[in-house]
Parts: C-alpha cells; structure tokens; sequence
C-alpha cells in the first residue's frame, strides 16, 4: 500500500443552510448584559476588597511597602473575583437545570435526520505508547458504529514520533486495529518527517494535504475517548450553526488510580460542570478552544488559523507553543462562533498521575501562555479573545503575584515591629493621635477573602451531596472527600505557587523547555526524587518560618497554612502519587466519580483493549521488520514513494554495512530514524552471506 492508497478521497459537501434545525441553534439573549455583569460584581468586589485592605493597613499610617502589599493584593483579588462569580452564575444555572447559552430548560439533543456533513476524528501523537493510543481509538470507534453514523466519520492517527520503535509499534497497532474493526478506508495512519511547529504543525500539515476532503475535523489528544452520541452530537450541532468555528466539549478526567489523580478527578467532576457552564453563560460565542476533545470548521481552521512566527528567540519568540487559544482568537477574528458546551457529555482525558508530572505539564504550558502577553496587544483581536490572552497569563503569573504579596507582607510586618509609635506626630499637634484597633476589619478580610477562593466549590460539593446523584460520588462519603479535597488544596496551593513562580522566572530569563509526552501510567514518586525536587523549596518554608517568627508570631501563624505547605512538600508529593493509596481511598468510597460507580460503555471499552493488549513493550523496531515480512511491507508500504539522494544513499549504505557488522544495537537512534525512512532491506540482504543477525548482534566469526 503506497501513501496515495492510505489518502481517502472524499467530494466535499456543501450543506445547505435552509435544511438547519433551528431547535439547536446556539444562540441566547442579553450577551451585553451578561459580561456588565459579571465584570461589574467582579471590578465591586475587588474595590470593596482593595479599599478593605487599604483601610486596614492605613489605620495608623500607610508606608510605601504597605502600598505595595495592597497593588499585589488587588491584582490577585480581581483574578479571584472573576473566579468567583463565574462560578456562582455556574451554580444559578446548575441548580435551576437552565442551558448557559439559552436561559432555557435543559433538553438533550434531539437529532433530526441523519447526518449531512463529513467529519475525520483526528489524533496527533508524539512518542506516545501505541496501545493506549488504539485503545482509546478503538472504544471511540465501536462507540461511533453503535449510533449508526459512521459512514460520515474518518479516523486519522497524526504521528510526529521520532522514537524508531514507537513508530513501527503505532504502524502495527494501526493494521491491527483496521483488521479487528474492519476498517480499512475508515482509519488512516500518517508520518510526518519533520515535526515542526509540533502539535500545531502537526494539524497544519493535515489540513494542507487532507482536511479540505471534510467538512469537520473532531480533535483528540493521545489519552481522548469520546462516545459515538457526543461526537455525532457535534457535528450536528455544527451542521445546524453554520457561523460556528469551534465548539468545545468539557472533557472529564478519568482513568487513573493515585491518590493524587483521584482527588482530581473528584473535584474536577464535581466542580468542573459549575465553571464550565459559568464561563459558557459570559464568554458565549467567544468561548476558548482547549486544543483537543473539539470539533473545528475545517474551512475556517484552513482560512484563518494559520499561525505566525513570533519575533525574537525562544521562548518567548520562536513558534507558538499554546496554540488552542490563539486558533480561537484567528476563528473570533474572522467572524467565526467559538462555543463551549457545558451539556456536551461524553468526553473523557486522563491526568497526569502525580504532582511532579502534572507540574512538568504545566512547565510545557506556562511557556506557551508566556507567549499571548505578546499577542494581548496584536492587532485585530476581539476584546473578549484578548481577555482570554491574559487569563491565560494570569494562570501562571498570579503565582509570582501572590508570592510578592505575600513576601511584601512580611517585610511590612518587619517594618512594622521596628516602628515605636508617636502618639504626637506633628511639630505642633495639641492632641495625641492613638493607635486604631483593625482587628475587627482584618477577620472581615480575611473571611471575605477565604469565602471568595472556596466558596463555589463548597456550594457544588454541597449540592452532590444534597442530590439524587450522591451515590454516584460515593454517598455520604462525598462530604469527607470534599473536605479532604480542600485540605489537600490548601496544602498543594503554596507547592504550586512556588514550581510556577520558578517556570516564569525561567522563561523570562530566556530559558525553554523540551515538549515531551506525558506521563500516562499511575506512576509514583519515590520519597528521594520528592525530596530532590523540593529541597529548595523545604528551605524556603523553613527559612521564612523562622523570619516569622521572629518578626510577630502572630503574623507566623497567619502564614502557617502556606509554609506547612512548602516544609510538607516531599512527603505530601511522594504519598499522593502512591497507588495503594488511592487505591484504598477507592475502596473506602472516597474521590468516587461516576465513571467509577457506573463505567460508561466507551471507559468499559478502553479497559478491555487495554486488558488485551497486555503489557506488550514495545519492540526494536527495526528488527521487527528484519525479521518479520508482514512488517516489512507494512512499513514499505506506508512510506512515500521516492528515493534517497546520492549522500543519503551513501550515508544509508554504510549504517547497512554497520549493522551487518556489530548488530542492531550498534546503531543510534538518529540512524535508525534514517534507514527506516527508506524501505527496510530484508535480512538476507542486510547479511550477503554474512552471520545472522540477531538482537544482541552478529555471532563472531570463527
């Protein structure tokens, strides 16, 4: 099979708009209104607070480190008040069952007619394992044949890998799961060469060579499993609103069984549904894309999203790296709908299993949203695509901003204790000025600040409980996790706030980070990584602690929670990443989300592909298709149809002549990636009357 037999060949529909549905338009009344007032309560609330703080530091006299205290503490309270009314209209919305986009009554979607438009499900990979990625593909798949739609879905596997013996697993794993599935013409496999630009050149390259066969392409990360219903649903929903560019589901964690992920998993599933349907009510159709688990326009994806280069030199110039968001605001900039779907179920991801993966994740991040502080300002973006720009940012500057706050409140206090009163400050004050109790302002504050950050996720925990559902959160054990959820989160919160206020200071600083796969098996943590990893961190809290108290020991205790935080960070890392643990928690009905209580047919899928597939590692790939014909043709056959330069030839002759010589294992990785570009000599050739080759290497001459 050459590469021109691998492409599908599809006449592109064009779908006639009178046919629509006009009962799932995305459409909803008051967008004006709504964003008045979400940003009023948000811009009142932090006024109130900031005039709060000002009130309290000010009672005697205002120094200028105070004045700093208060502008941190503002910037940090104005990122937790938009938090928190998104949060609180979530929870009006949930609780009266109303759509965040209509205001009207909950309904499900009711399909009308079968589908019209041509859709291709598409998964970019890079060094990912190969089982995980089939499995998920495959559930997908059976998922999708289920509804009775399949003839209007492809299945496209993107693979960037650079690791040789991946790349022949997911070669072997793609004919498998097309044999099994009967699915030739319907799943289709491509490799690209050069992984520039990664995941966003990756879709790039696709929607170059094959997107404009498709009317929609549905986009899936390495670990995505989406059930048939949702991913039909979709591309109704896009049939029927032609104005839509990007329609986001809200994917839920899931599949993962350490502590750590299973405490996210909990809150995610529980609190997740009340920002999700916040955010839908405010941003509308200038909704973000997430970068996987969506369904995209392809004729406006290829029109508008294509990506620019930004000035200067990594990071924070070179390729952008968080891509979802600036796709979403190139669709906004058009005239494009961009729209998040609270009701969308049916939409799985998985976790990072421990708190050191899941911080290596964000690394990746934080030096992609770093970025969008350039295009906050770029010309041509809507208001509402520029606000999502520095929310972006803000997700990982506001560590830094509440470290200086809080650091600045210590040198305050500092300034503070060295301070003797004067009851007479003036040259020629007659009366004493005594010093103001703000005790009583300062428990407000505190409260009113507390209340801001947890509050709305209280609530929801509040309302599983209190709902019929409750059992599927593990019963009467859902108050108990929650609990110990925000434990945990106050603990994890100070951890974070340092590893993000460090990947700033590194990107700044001009430092870039590799773009690695994920972690995607429950890994642990051993207790030395944990400790080599927050040592720095262990010193700060204990250093800090001592300044404390030695400056007020009433301030010590004010701060106990973030240093218990920051001394604790090892062991609260290593025990949360144990699988036993969570693993136990599982068995005491705590973290329960309901895919565990009542797994979902696609989850019930995944977990059988996986049980079958076994724990198959992957194999040298180029001794597979060595030894093994079947491979070889598989191989040749999925490779374009060219030959090598004279220097490549050359370069390729003489690895040949290596391998022949001192084995398989002789050859580096970038070899290998050579020859395997280039149809893979059978073993009698590589040989010509040599030994025979094996994994360890050719036998001795005698």
């Amino acid at each position: 099979m050459t590469e021109s037999a691998n492409t599908p060949v599809i006449p592109a529909d064009g779908l006639d708009d009178s046919l629509c549905d006009p009962t799932v338009k995305l459409r909803g009344p008051g967008v004006g209104s709504r964003r008045i007032f979400l940003f009023g309560a948000s811009i009142a609330a932090t006024a109130y607070a900031a005039w709060l703080m000002t009130d309290v530091l000010g009672a005697d006299q205002l120094t200028i480190m105070e004045m700093v205290v208060v502008a941190f503490f503002t910037i940090n309270f104005a990122w937790i008040s938009l938090s928190f009314f998104t949060g609180i209209v979530g929870l009006v919305l949930r609780g009266l069952k109303l759509d965040a986009i209509t205001l009207k009554r909950l309904k499900p979607i009711v399909r009308k007619g079968r589908l019209r438009s041509k859709n291709v499900v598409v998964i970019p990979v890079y060094n990912e394992d190969p089982n995980r990625v089939f499995a998920g593909l495959r559930a997908s798949y059976e998922s999708l044949a289920a509804t009775g739609e399949l003839d209007a879905f492809h299945f496209f596997v993107l693979s960037d890998t650079r690791d040789p013996d991946i790349w022949i697993a997911e070669e072997m794993a793609w004919a498998k799961a097309c044999s099994d599935l009967n699915a030739r013409g319907k799943i289709f496999f491509r490799r690209r060469a050069e992984n520039t630009e990664r995941k966003s050149g990756n879709l790039k390259e696709f929607c170059e060579t094959y997107a404009a066969n498709y009317d929609h392409m549905i986009v899936f990360d390495a670990d995505s499993v989406m059930s048939g219903e949702a991913m039909v649903n979709m591309a109704y929903l896009m049939e029927n609103n032609p104005d839509a560019g990007i329609i986001q589901s809200p994917p839920q964690p899931t599949g993962r069984q350490t502590l750590f992920a299973r405490i996210l998993q909990f809150i995610s599933r529980v609190h997740g549904p009340t920002m999700s349907a916040g955010l839908s009510f405010w941003c509308m159709g200038s909704s973000n894309y997430w970068g996987h688990n969506a369904i995209i326009r392809t004729k406006a994806f290829i029109e508008c999203c294509g990506l620019p280069v930004l000035s200067g030199k990594p990071p924070m110039g070179g390729h952008i790296l968080s891509h979802d968001f600036v796709e979403a605001a190139f669709m906004r900039k058009a005239g494009w709908r961009c729209w998040l779907i609270p009701q969308l179920e049916g939409s799985w991801e998985e976790l990072p299993p421990n708190l050191i993966d899941f911080a290596i994740r964000d690394r990746r991040w934080c030096q992609g949203n770093m970025q969008h502080a350039r295009l906050m300002v770029a010309p041509g973006f809507k208001p509402l695509s520029r606000l999502h720009f520095f929310m972006g940012v803000m997700s990982f500057v506001s560590s830094p901003l509440w470290l200086l706050l809080l650091l600045s409140s210590t040198i305050a206090t500092l300034q503070n204790t060295q301070l003797t009163y004067s009851f007479f400050p003036g040259q020629f004050t007659m009366f004493p000025q005594w010093p103001v109790d703000r005790s009583f302002e300062m428990l407000v504050l505190l409260i009113f600040t507390i209340g801001m950050l947890v509050l709305p996720k209280i609530i929801s925990i509040l309302m599983v409980c209190l709902g019929r559902d409750r059992k599927q959160y593990g019963g009467v054990m859902v108050l108990a996790s929650g609990l110990l959820e925000t434990l945990y989160s106050a603990l994890q919160a100070p951890i974070m706030m340092m590893l993000h206020s460090q990947f700033v200071f590194s990107v700044l600083t001009g430092n870039q980070v590799g773009w690695d796969a994920q972690e995607r098996d429950d890994a642990g943590v051993p207790f030395k990584a944990a400790l080599k990893t927050h040592r720095t961190i262990i010193v700060i809290g204990v250093v800090w602690g001592a300044i404390a108290v030695f400056v007020d020991t009433a301030f010590f205790w004010w701060l106990s929670p973030i240093l218990a935080g920051l001394v604790l960070s090892p062991w609260l890392t290593h025990y949360s990443s144990s699988l036993a643990i969570g693993k136990a928690a599982r068995r005491m009905k705590l973290f329960v989300t309901p895919e565990e209580y009542d797994s979902p047919d696609e989850l019930r899928a995944l977990a059988r592909i996986n049980a079958e597939s076994g724990e198959d590692d992957v194999k040298d790939g180029l001794l597979r298709l060595i030894e093994d014909p079947y491979a070889n043709a598989l191989h040749s056959a999925l490779l374009p149809v060219c030959k090598p330069d004279a220097r490549t030839a050359i370069e390729i002759g003489i690895i040949y002549e290596k391998l022949a010589r001192l084995g398989v294992e002789s050859l580096t990785r970038d070899e290998k990636l050579l020859i395997l570009s280039w149809p893979v000599k059978p073993l009698d050739q590589i040989m010509a009357g040599r030994d025979h080759i094996t994994a360890e290497g050719p036998k001795p001459a005698s």
